[in-house]
């Protein structure tokens, strides 16, 4: 008995070393040489010499920092116009939390920009550009190409207060950075905060003379949701759109074309073609209208309009549309509709045009 009772005794003690062994060695697999450390997984800034595809210049902020506000003013407020250099003057200014960019014009054609360049604040280098055989000024921004890559300085408007310089790749990807200041000639105050309410007012003073609305204006309507408004379309050219009114989830809208020619401005009415509810089983039947109802989205850089209508507030059926600027036409590219009204909601709705 007591042999026995010494080798359990044994037996027990050599159980316990293994487990206080092990217990060592499962600790020594996690020493320092083999753990990540928060050093190993921040970004390293991508080299100048990479391809600009591969950098990543927009720095990182909160999700909860709110936007600056952008600074806008006159050229004449830049503190160093020696960047252009001899025989030529600035023409714009931009300036993000990384960059400064100068748009620069030949004194012989100031109101011609040919010029980017651009300055990285921490002084590691910069970027010049040159337009030859273009021009790089669009509407509500300067954009120049070099070699498949977009340079673009958006100037601020009121349908664009928050304006960004952007690069756009190749590959139509894209970095940006948001304007902390932004310098033009003859500019104290963003473009467009006096300029689109000319045609608006108008459009609004001759509403009656010009046939809009006719049955269905309603003057209060103006001050809910989408309302009456002008978009810049060229520098003399814009589309007002005008809310005839609104009813509980859409609203019934007209627009024109107004041009700055002289003696007084030229209007054009926009029509509009959509496909009506079929009956007895025939096709749905295209037509065209003054008056759009629903819920319209234009895109200024396309030149497109969508509107979502329903037919009902609950959303089960109704139509899409999507229509192009071409000239002083609405030209309808796609009309999508879900006639009935029958409590079932489907993704997308079928198309009835093209």
């Amino acid at each position: 008995m007591l042999q026995i009772r010494l080798g359990l005794m044994a037996a027990m003690a050599s159980l316990t070393m293994l487990g206080c062994s092990n217990q060592d060695a499962s600790n020594s697999s996690s020493s320092p040489s083999n753990a990540q450390t928060p050093t190993n997984s921040k970004s390293v800034a991508a080299s100048p010499t990479k391809s600009p595809e591969t950098q990543k210049p927009i720095a990182e902020t909160p999700n909860n920092t709110p936007p600056k506000a952008i600074a806008v003013g006159d050229i004449k407020d830049l503190e160093d116009n020696s960047v252009c250099g001899k025989s030529k003057v600035t023409y714009a200014y931009g300036e993000t939390s990384n960059y400064r960019i100068y748009i620069c014009a030949d004194a012989k054609e100031p109101d011609r920009p040919r010029y980017y360049v651009s300055r990285n604040k921490d002084g590691s280098g910069g970027l010049n550009l040159e337009a030859t055989n273009y021009n790089p000024q669009k509407e509500g921004a300067i954009e120049f190409n070099n070699d498949g890559y977009i340079y673009t300085l958006e100037a601020p408007t009121t349908q664009n207060p928050e304006p960004v310089m952007r690069v756009t790749f190749p590959s139509r990807k894209l970095t940006e950075e948001q304007l902390l200041r932004y310098l033009a000639r003859n500019n104290t105050k963003p473009a467009g905060s006096n300029a689109s309410s000319e045609p608006l007012q108008y459009v609004l003073q001759n509403r009656e003379r010009l046939g809009i609305c006719k049955d269905s204006f309603q003057d209060g309507d103006t001050q809910k949701g989408m309302g009456s408004k002008a978009f810049p379309i060229s520098d003399k050219k814009y589309l007002v759109q005008i809310q005839c009114s609104l009813a509980a989830y859409q609203g019934v809208f007209e627009y024109v074309l107004w041009s700055d020619e002289s003696p007084k401005p030229r209007i054009v009415s926009l029509d509009f073609d959509i496909f009506q509810e079929p009956k007895n089983g025939e096709k749905p039947k295209r037509v065209t209208e003054r008056a759009i109802v629903g819920m319209p989205r234009l895109n200024l850089r396309s030149q497109t309009m969508t509107n979502f209508t329903k037919f009902r507030g609950v959303g089960d059926c109704g139509s899409s549309a999507i229509y192009k600027l071409e000239g002083d036409r609405m030209v309808l590219q796609e009309y999508r509709a879900k006639y009935a009204c029958d409590g079932k909601y489907v993704p997308d709705f079928p198309i009835i045009y093209p």
